[in-house]
């Protein structure tokens, strides 16, 4: 990939020209591979228990679908909408928050 001043880095070259010398080499060179060790023993895999505490009532369900769009649902209806829909929602929910803010300082006055 990189050919810094034309090292090679460890890699071999087998262009002597003759192909039947070339594979002997490769023969070799494949010796030289350093083996794993064989297994003894395997240690044995725990047991996985499923948890017991009910996690409750999903209120809502934010994900994808399979063609890339933003997927909410809430209870039985879903809305699905493309990366401009869902920044339309995040400025409309951002101008909401500031209304409230607007709102919560008007009461303290």
């Amino acid at each position: 990939m990189f050919d810094w001043f034309g090292k090679t880095f460890g890699r071999r070259e087998y262009s002597t020209g003759n192909i039947a010398s070339d594979m002997e080499k490769i023969g070799t060179d494949m010796g030289k591979v350093l083996q794993f060790p064989e297994l003894k023993s395997v240690p044995p895999v725990p047991e996985v228990t499923q948890p017991k505490e009910d996690f409750g009532r999903v209120y809502y369900r934010l994900g994808l679908t399979e063609n890339n769009r933003v997927a909410l649902s809430m209870y039985y209806g879903e809305v699905s909408m493309n990366s401009e829909g869902v920044q339309s929602l995040i400025d409309q929910l951002e101008f909401y928050k500031s209304q409230l803010k607007e709102e919560a300082e008007d009461d303290n006055c």
